[in-house]
Protein backbone atom coordinates (compact mmCIF):
# COMPACT_ATOMS: atom_id res chain seq x y z
CA UNK A 1 0.00 0.00 0.00
CA UNK A 2 2.92 2.36 0.65
CA UNK A 3 4.20 1.81 -2.90
CA UNK A 4 0.77 2.59 -4.34
CA UNK A 5 0.56 5.78 -2.31
CA UNK A 6 3.98 6.85 -3.55
CA UNK A 7 2.93 6.18 -7.14
CA UNK A 8 -0.31 8.08 -6.65
CA UNK A 9 1.57 10.96 -5.08
CA UNK A 10 3.83 11.08 -8.15
CA UNK A 11 0.81 11.03 -10.48
CA UNK A 12 -0.87 13.83 -8.51
CA UNK A 13 2.30 15.93 -8.57
CA UNK A 14 2.60 15.39 -12.32
CA UNK A 15 -1.04 16.44 -12.85
CA UNK A 16 -0.54 19.62 -10.80
CA UNK A 17 2.68 20.42 -12.65
CA UNK A 18 0.96 19.82 -16.01
CA UNK A 19 -1.89 22.14 -14.99
CA UNK A 20 0.60 24.86 -14.02
CA UNK A 21 2.80 24.62 -17.10
CA UNK A 22 0.09 23.99 -19.70
CA UNK A 23 -3.06 25.95 -19.16
CA UNK A 24 -6.15 24.63 -20.83
CA UNK A 25 -8.86 21.99 -20.79
CA UNK A 26 -6.63 18.84 -20.99
CA UNK A 27 -4.60 19.79 -17.93
CA UNK A 28 -7.70 20.53 -15.84
CA UNK A 29 -9.38 17.28 -16.94
CA UNK A 30 -6.29 15.26 -16.14
CA UNK A 31 -6.05 16.80 -12.65
CA UNK A 32 -9.75 16.19 -11.93
CA UNK A 33 -9.44 12.54 -13.01
CA UNK A 34 -6.39 11.96 -10.81
CA UNK A 35 -8.18 13.42 -7.79
CA UNK A 36 -11.57 11.78 -8.45
CA UNK A 37 -10.51 8.23 -9.26
CA UNK A 38 -9.34 7.24 -5.73
CA UNK A 39 -12.49 8.80 -4.25
CA UNK A 40 -14.68 6.91 -6.72
CA UNK A 41 -12.86 3.65 -5.98
CA UNK A 42 -13.36 4.24 -2.26
CA UNK A 43 -17.10 4.89 -2.69
CA UNK A 44 -17.53 1.74 -4.79
CA UNK A 45 -15.51 -0.36 -2.36
CA UNK A 46 -17.02 0.97 0.87
CA UNK A 47 -20.05 -1.41 1.00
CA UNK A 48 -17.77 -4.38 0.48
CA UNK A 49 -15.24 -3.15 3.01
CA UNK A 50 -17.87 -2.76 5.71
CA UNK A 51 -19.56 -6.11 4.96
CA UNK A 52 -16.46 -8.29 4.68
CA UNK A 53 -15.18 -10.76 7.25
CA UNK A 54 -12.21 -13.05 7.56
CA UNK A 55 -13.03 -16.75 7.99
CA UNK A 56 -10.51 -19.20 9.46
CA UNK A 57 -11.24 -22.91 9.06
CA UNK A 58 -9.17 -25.95 10.00
CA UNK A 59 -8.86 -28.18 6.94
CA UNK A 60 -8.81 -31.25 9.21
CA UNK A 61 -10.04 -31.43 12.83
CA UNK A 62 -7.15 -33.65 13.91
CA UNK A 63 -3.82 -34.91 12.56
CA UNK A 64 -1.17 -37.23 13.90
CA UNK A 65 2.08 -35.85 15.29
CA UNK A 66 4.52 -35.12 12.48
CA UNK A 67 1.82 -34.33 9.90
CA UNK A 68 1.27 -30.85 8.50
CA UNK A 69 -1.25 -28.61 10.21
CA UNK A 70 -3.33 -26.74 7.62
CA UNK A 71 -5.73 -23.81 7.97
CA UNK A 72 -7.85 -22.30 5.23
CA UNK A 73 -8.16 -18.50 5.22
CA UNK A 74 -11.00 -16.98 3.19
CA UNK A 75 -12.34 -13.46 2.74
CA UNK A 76 -16.15 -13.54 2.86
CA UNK A 77 -17.61 -10.58 0.93
CA UNK A 78 -21.20 -10.07 -0.32
CA UNK A 79 -20.30 -7.07 -2.52
CA UNK A 80 -19.61 -7.97 -6.17
CA UNK A 81 -16.64 -5.62 -6.51
CA UNK A 82 -13.52 -7.22 -5.01
CA UNK A 83 -11.18 -5.57 -2.59
CA UNK A 84 -7.65 -4.91 -3.71
CA UNK A 85 -5.92 -6.92 -0.99
CA UNK A 86 -6.06 -8.03 2.62
CA UNK A 87 -2.97 -8.06 4.83
CA UNK A 88 -2.98 -10.43 7.80
CA UNK A 89 -0.92 -11.09 10.87
CA UNK A 90 -1.74 -14.55 12.21
CA UNK A 91 -0.75 -16.13 15.50
CA UNK A 92 -0.37 -19.91 15.85
CA UNK A 93 -0.24 -21.29 19.37
CA UNK A 94 0.25 -24.78 20.74
CA UNK A 95 -2.05 -24.81 23.76
CA UNK A 96 -0.18 -27.73 25.36
CA UNK A 97 3.41 -26.50 25.09
CA UNK A 98 2.71 -22.76 24.91
CA UNK A 99 4.81 -22.35 21.76
CA UNK A 100 3.69 -19.40 19.60
CA UNK A 101 4.56 -18.39 16.05
CA UNK A 102 3.51 -15.26 14.15
CA UNK A 103 3.14 -15.34 10.35
CA UNK A 104 2.03 -12.80 7.76
CA UNK A 105 -0.17 -13.50 4.75
CA UNK A 106 -1.80 -11.48 1.95
CA UNK A 107 -5.15 -12.26 0.31
CA UNK A 108 -5.96 -10.96 -3.16
CA UNK A 109 -9.72 -10.69 -3.72
CA UNK A 110 -12.65 -12.39 -1.99
CA UNK A 111 -13.69 -16.01 -2.32
CA UNK A 112 -10.16 -17.35 -2.70
CA UNK A 113 -8.75 -19.72 -0.13
CA UNK A 114 -5.23 -19.23 1.13
CA UNK A 115 -3.93 -22.42 2.73
CA UNK A 116 -1.65 -21.88 5.71
CA UNK A 117 0.65 -24.87 6.26
CA UNK A 118 2.34 -23.95 9.48
CA UNK A 119 2.74 -25.29 13.01
CA UNK A 120 3.43 -23.39 16.21
CA UNK A 121 5.59 -26.22 17.53
CA UNK A 122 6.41 -28.77 14.80
CA UNK A 123 6.66 -32.35 15.95
CA UNK A 124 4.86 -31.95 19.30
CA UNK A 125 1.41 -33.00 20.43
CA UNK A 126 -1.10 -30.34 21.37
CA UNK A 127 -3.98 -28.25 20.14
CA UNK A 128 -2.85 -25.74 17.52
CA UNK A 129 -5.03 -22.64 17.41
CA UNK A 130 -4.89 -20.05 14.64
CA UNK A 131 -6.25 -16.53 15.08
CA UNK A 132 -5.82 -13.26 13.29
CA UNK A 133 -4.37 -10.67 15.62
CA UNK A 134 -4.38 -7.96 12.95
CA UNK A 135 -6.16 -7.74 9.60
CA UNK A 136 -6.66 -4.78 7.28
CA UNK A 137 -8.53 -4.60 3.98
CA UNK A 138 -7.79 -2.18 1.14
CA UNK A 139 -10.17 -0.58 -1.36
CA UNK A 140 -10.00 -1.01 -5.14
CA UNK A 141 -7.32 1.67 -5.53
CA UNK A 142 -5.19 0.22 -2.73
CA UNK A 143 -4.74 3.67 -1.17
CA UNK A 144 -7.10 3.31 1.80
CA UNK A 145 -7.22 0.50 4.38
CA UNK A 146 -9.66 -0.37 7.15
CA UNK A 147 -9.68 -2.88 10.02
CA UNK A 148 -11.25 -6.21 9.10
CA UNK A 149 -13.40 -8.48 11.29
CA UNK A 150 -11.45 -11.66 11.97
CA UNK A 151 -14.28 -14.14 12.65
CA UNK A 152 -12.86 -16.02 15.64
CA UNK A 153 -10.21 -18.73 15.59
CA UNK A 154 -9.70 -22.29 14.33
CA UNK A 155 -8.07 -25.23 16.07
CA UNK A 156 -6.49 -28.55 15.08
CA UNK A 157 -5.63 -31.44 17.41
CA UNK A 158 -2.17 -32.91 16.96
CA UNK A 159 -2.70 -36.43 18.29
CA UNK A 160 0.00 -38.69 19.75
CA UNK A 161 1.47 -41.62 17.84
CA UNK A 162 0.49 -44.84 19.68
CA UNK A 163 3.58 -46.94 20.31
CA UNK A 164 3.64 -50.61 19.34
CA UNK A 165 4.20 -51.95 22.86
CA UNK A 166 2.04 -54.78 24.18
CA UNK A 167 -0.14 -54.54 27.25
CA UNK A 168 1.98 -55.04 30.38
CA UNK A 169 1.06 -57.93 32.72
CA UNK A 170 -0.37 -55.48 35.27
CA UNK A 171 -3.14 -54.57 32.81
CA UNK A 172 -4.00 -58.07 31.64
CA UNK A 173 -5.62 -59.26 34.86
CA UNK A 174 -9.42 -59.26 34.70
CA UNK A 175 -10.44 -60.28 38.20
CA UNK A 176 -9.08 -58.68 41.32
CA UNK A 177 -7.90 -61.04 44.03
CA UNK A 178 -10.45 -61.27 46.82
CA UNK A 179 -13.02 -59.32 44.84
CA UNK A 180 -16.60 -59.55 46.01
CA UNK A 181 -19.46 -60.89 43.91
CA UNK A 182 -22.25 -58.72 42.54
CA UNK A 183 -25.52 -59.46 40.71
CA UNK A 184 -25.04 -59.93 36.98
CA UNK A 185 -27.18 -57.51 34.95
CA UNK A 186 -29.76 -59.50 32.98
CA UNK A 187 -29.11 -62.71 34.90
CA UNK A 188 -28.22 -65.80 32.85
CA UNK A 189 -26.39 -69.02 33.70
CA UNK A 190 -23.49 -69.03 36.13
CA UNK A 191 -21.82 -71.08 38.85
CA UNK A 192 -22.26 -68.44 41.54
CA UNK A 193 -25.73 -67.33 42.51
CA UNK A 194 -27.72 -66.01 45.45
CA UNK A 195 -31.30 -66.59 46.59
CA UNK A 196 -33.69 -63.79 47.35
CA UNK A 197 -37.44 -63.19 47.47
CA UNK A 198 -39.25 -62.57 44.22
CA UNK A 199 -39.72 -58.94 43.17
CA UNK A 200 -42.19 -57.66 40.56
CA UNK A 201 -40.48 -57.62 37.18
CA UNK A 202 -38.22 -60.63 37.79
CA UNK A 203 -38.34 -63.13 34.87
CA UNK A 204 -40.11 -66.41 35.61
CA UNK A 205 -37.12 -68.39 34.38
CA UNK A 206 -35.16 -67.05 37.37
CA UNK A 207 -37.64 -68.51 39.89
CA UNK A 208 -36.28 -71.43 41.92
CA UNK A 209 -39.45 -73.55 41.68
CA UNK A 210 -38.24 -76.48 43.75
CA UNK A 211 -37.30 -74.28 46.71
CA UNK A 212 -40.34 -72.06 46.24
CA UNK A 213 -42.65 -75.10 46.59
CA UNK A 214 -41.28 -75.69 50.07
CA UNK A 215 -41.75 -72.07 51.17
CA UNK A 216 -44.70 -69.74 51.35
CA UNK A 217 -43.42 -67.42 48.60
CA UNK A 218 -41.46 -67.38 45.37
CA UNK A 219 -37.65 -67.46 45.55
CA UNK A 220 -35.45 -66.15 42.75
CA UNK A 221 -32.02 -67.46 41.78
CA UNK A 222 -29.87 -64.34 41.18
CA UNK A 223 -26.71 -64.99 39.17
CA UNK A 224 -23.56 -63.40 40.59
CA UNK A 225 -20.33 -62.38 38.93
CA UNK A 226 -17.01 -61.17 40.34
CA UNK A 227 -16.55 -57.42 40.71
CA UNK A 228 -14.05 -56.34 38.12
CA UNK A 229 -11.63 -53.81 39.49
CA UNK A 230 -12.05 -50.39 37.93
CA UNK A 231 -8.88 -49.42 36.04
CA UNK A 232 -7.44 -45.95 35.49
CA UNK A 233 -4.47 -44.96 33.35
CA UNK A 234 -2.76 -41.99 34.99
CA UNK A 235 -0.01 -39.65 33.84
CA UNK A 236 1.64 -36.39 34.92
CA UNK A 237 0.58 -33.37 32.90
CA UNK A 238 3.91 -31.53 33.01
CA UNK A 239 7.47 -31.85 31.77
CA UNK A 240 9.53 -31.05 28.66
CA UNK A 241 7.60 -31.34 25.38
CA UNK A 242 9.70 -34.31 24.21
CA UNK A 243 9.04 -36.28 27.42
CA UNK A 244 5.36 -35.36 27.35
CA UNK A 245 5.13 -36.60 23.76
CA UNK A 246 6.49 -40.01 24.78
CA UNK A 247 4.08 -40.17 27.72
CA UNK A 248 1.08 -39.35 25.55
CA UNK A 249 2.22 -41.85 22.90
CA UNK A 250 2.28 -44.63 25.51
CA UNK A 251 -0.99 -43.49 27.08
CA UNK A 252 -2.75 -43.44 23.70
CA UNK A 253 -1.36 -46.84 22.76
CA UNK A 254 -2.32 -48.52 26.04
CA UNK A 255 -5.81 -47.05 25.97
CA UNK A 256 -6.44 -48.28 22.43
CA UNK A 257 -5.20 -51.77 23.31
CA UNK A 258 -7.55 -51.90 26.29
CA UNK A 259 -10.46 -50.83 24.10
CA UNK A 260 -9.63 -53.57 21.57
CA UNK A 261 -9.95 -56.08 24.42
CA UNK A 262 -13.30 -54.58 25.37
CA UNK A 263 -11.95 -53.17 28.62
CA UNK A 264 -13.46 -49.86 29.61
CA UNK A 265 -11.22 -47.74 31.80
CA UNK A 266 -10.54 -44.20 32.93
CA UNK A 267 -7.81 -41.66 32.20
CA UNK A 268 -6.74 -39.40 35.04
CA UNK A 269 -4.22 -36.63 35.59
CA UNK A 270 -3.79 -33.87 38.12
CA UNK A 271 -3.96 -30.21 37.23
CA UNK A 272 -0.30 -29.17 37.38
CA UNK A 273 -1.15 -25.99 39.32
CA UNK A 274 -4.13 -26.74 41.56
CA UNK A 275 -3.65 -30.49 41.88
CA UNK A 276 -7.35 -31.13 41.12
CA UNK A 277 -7.78 -34.57 39.55
CA UNK A 278 -9.24 -34.78 36.05
CA UNK A 279 -11.18 -38.05 35.72
CA UNK A 280 -12.49 -39.11 32.29
CA UNK A 281 -14.25 -42.41 31.46
CA UNK A 282 -13.14 -44.15 28.27
CA UNK A 283 -15.50 -46.71 26.78
CA UNK A 284 -14.83 -46.20 23.08
CA UNK A 285 -12.68 -44.44 20.50
CA UNK A 286 -14.88 -41.33 20.56
CA UNK A 287 -14.49 -40.90 24.31
CA UNK A 288 -10.73 -41.43 23.99
CA UNK A 289 -10.47 -38.60 21.45
CA UNK A 290 -12.56 -36.38 23.74
CA UNK A 291 -10.13 -37.06 26.61
CA UNK A 292 -7.15 -36.23 24.41
CA UNK A 293 -8.85 -33.03 23.21
CA UNK A 294 -9.29 -31.88 26.82
CA UNK A 295 -5.73 -32.80 27.77
CA UNK A 296 -4.06 -31.30 24.69
CA UNK A 297 -5.80 -27.96 25.24
CA UNK A 298 -4.46 -27.66 28.80
CA UNK A 299 -1.11 -25.89 29.27
CA UNK A 300 1.61 -28.25 30.51
CA UNK A 301 4.39 -26.45 32.46
CA UNK A 302 7.88 -27.80 33.03
CA UNK A 303 7.02 -28.81 36.60
CA UNK A 304 3.79 -29.37 38.48
CA UNK A 305 1.82 -31.55 40.86
CA UNK A 306 1.82 -35.30 40.20
CA UNK A 307 -1.30 -37.47 40.13
CA UNK A 308 0.61 -39.91 42.37
CA UNK A 309 0.52 -37.35 45.16
CA UNK A 310 -3.29 -37.47 45.15
CA UNK A 311 -5.33 -40.24 46.83
CA UNK A 312 -6.98 -42.68 44.39
CA UNK A 313 -10.50 -41.78 43.42
CA UNK A 314 -13.33 -44.21 44.02
CA UNK A 315 -15.64 -45.61 41.40
CA UNK A 316 -19.36 -45.01 41.39
CA UNK A 317 -20.04 -48.11 43.52
CA UNK A 318 -17.48 -47.00 46.13
CA UNK A 319 -14.75 -49.34 44.95
CA UNK A 320 -11.21 -47.95 44.85
CA UNK A 321 -9.93 -47.47 41.32
CA UNK A 322 -6.82 -49.47 40.44
CA UNK A 323 -4.30 -47.05 38.93
CA UNK A 324 -1.58 -47.71 36.35
CA UNK A 325 0.82 -44.80 35.99
CA UNK A 326 2.22 -44.05 32.53
CA UNK A 327 5.66 -42.41 32.37
CA UNK A 328 7.84 -41.31 29.40
CA UNK A 329 9.93 -44.50 29.55
CA UNK A 330 8.58 -48.03 30.18
CA UNK A 331 11.06 -48.62 32.98
CA UNK A 332 9.79 -45.58 34.87
CA UNK A 333 6.18 -46.62 35.07
CA UNK A 334 4.58 -47.47 38.39
CA UNK A 335 2.86 -50.78 38.88
CA UNK A 336 -0.90 -50.86 39.09
CA UNK A 337 -2.16 -49.95 42.52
Amino acid sequence: MIRRRILYGGALAAAVLYQILYEGYPGTLFLVLVIAMPLLALVLSLPGLLGSALVLVARAPAVSRGETVEFSIRLACRWPLPAARVSLRLELTNQLTGGTRAVRRVLLGPGRDTVLRESAAPGHCGQITCRAVRARICDLSGLFSFPLRTGGEAAVLVLPLPDGAELPPELLGGRQEGAQLKPRPGGGPGEDYDLRPYRPGDPLRAVHWKLSSKLDGLVVRETLEPCRAALALTYDHFGPPEALDRTLDRLYGLSRLLLKRGRAHRIQWADPVSGAVEDWPVGGEGELIAVLAAALALRAPETGQSILDQPPLRAGDGETVRRFHVAPEPGERGAAE
